[in-house]
């Protein structure tokens, strides 16, 4: 049945549209959730320790997962040239809540890792949306940051503090990141919030409000029909769950 599913997309809508595939930075954290994160909500995607440009080709989305005593020397400061899609940079260490303590006893954990994934998956498809190769940097600790380019004006603070003072934005909520998610769902997760930013750059927006923000966005036009079909790979890879380790 899933492969007749399948079959039937790929004829509807073009080779392309399920050629919609991720690639993520392995940081070596001792806090690396994102596979298992990944794995859980059935998305297909590809890992590397080391990314430079000419890795992307192929991919429609780049994520960079939280880093917490992690090394981020493994992105190759040329990578940022080829992005080309929506941008998301967030202080919420969603890839950890999205799996971690998920332990379906219906206490207040399943709540936040509900959250965390609904947040994860429609900030990856938020990234895609633009057209070009997206992008999703979850929350940093210490040198909140440091990996992106200066030319992108980023300031960034990392820090482990709870928050519970949250507002979406109209950019926040324009995006579709927040869908079916209120602010109460994106606070209080127990020392969440690892970086707030100070300025940014021409073309980000804050998207979410603690005090100061920590989730800004710059958003990208995108090609006729590219929300359509980002949002079906996003959706489509639960049908084929395929990892390879670069």
């Amino acid at each position: 049945m899933k492969r007749l599913i399948t079959i039937c997309l790929l004829l509807l809508f073009g080779a392309n549209a399920y050629a919609a595939t991720t690639l993520v930075y392995d940081n070596q954290g001792s806090q690396y959730y994102i596979e298992d994160a990944l794995d859980y909500m059935m998305v297909d995607y590809d890992v590397s320790a080391s990314i430079a440009i000419g890795d992307l080709a192929g991919y429609n989305l780049l994520v960079i997962p939280w880093n917490y005593n992690g090394d981020m020397s493994g992105l190759d400061s040329s990578v940022w040239g080829g992005i080309t899609g929506n941008i998301l940079l967030t202080g919420h260490d969603a890839d950890v809540h999205a799996y971690n303590g998920y332990d379906l006893s219906g206490g207040p954990d399943d709540d936040i890792a509900e959250a965390a994934q609904t947040f994860l998956s429609q900030a990856m498809s938020f990234a895609t949306a633009g057209g070009g190769v997206g992008l999703v940097a979850l929350g940093d600790y210490s040198t909140a940051f440091a990996y992106l380019p200066s030319s992108w004006g980023i300031s960034a603070t990392g820090f482990l503090e709870e928050e519970d003072n949250i507002l979406f934005t109209t950019w926040g909520l324009a995006s579709g990141v927040y869908n079916d998610l209120t602010p109460a769902d994106m606070s209080n997760w127990g020392e969440s919030y690892h970086a707030t930013f100070g300025s940014w750059g021409a073309g980000f927006k804050p998207f979410e409000y603690g005090c100061p923000p920590v989730t800004i966005g710059h958003v990208v036009i995108p090609a006729p029909g590219a929300i359509l079909l980002g949002g079906i790979g996003v959706g489509l890879v639960g049908w084929l769950r395929r990892r390879r380790t670069l």
